[in-house]
């Protein structure tokens, strides 16, 4: 029987080539965190008044967030902020015709966006019919 010769540096290969995959991760990870409006839509949330559940509903982004994304990241930030379990809500979405559907700049300001909503409880019905006067109003 012949005797095997220690293979360890065969293991710190192995350990280093590891430890540099998950490295690797790690940073990708990290990188997308940092420049999260890069690869995705975020949504903007202003209020419209004083003592009211109205917002306006916005998205923006990077390279990504064209008018698709915009209408996804809107909708996601409805259903997320709002409770229909506790009150009604009612909302709008209006489409900024003059935008491009891939209007997506890349190191400039990304302008006006593509779709805005307007979302609020039923207390604020009044509001959102107002704001929405031209525009279909939707109810959860």
């Amino acid at each position: 029987m012949t005797r095997r010769t220690p293979q360890v540096f065969k293991l710190l290969e192995y350990v280093c080539i590891g430890l540099f995959l998950i490295a690797a991760v790690e940073l990708f990870k990290y990188s997308t965190r940092v420049n999260y409006e890069w690869f995705h839509c975020t949504p903007i949330k202003e209020p419209v008044s004083e003592n009211s559940s109205a917002f306006k509903i916005f998205a923006i982004g990077g390279p990504s967030c064209d008018k698709r994304g915009e209408y996804k990241a809107i909708m996601k930030k409805i259903t997320y902020d709002y409770e229909p379990n506790d009150e009604s809500v009612s909302f709008c979405i209006k489409e900024n015709a003059d935008v491009t559907p891939i209007h997506y700049p890349i190191d400039t300001p990304k302008g006006a966006p593509g779709y805005v909503a307007y979302a609020a409880y039923d207390s604020d019905a009044q509001l959102i019919s107002q704001l929405c006067d031209d525009a279909i109003i939707m109810h959860f």
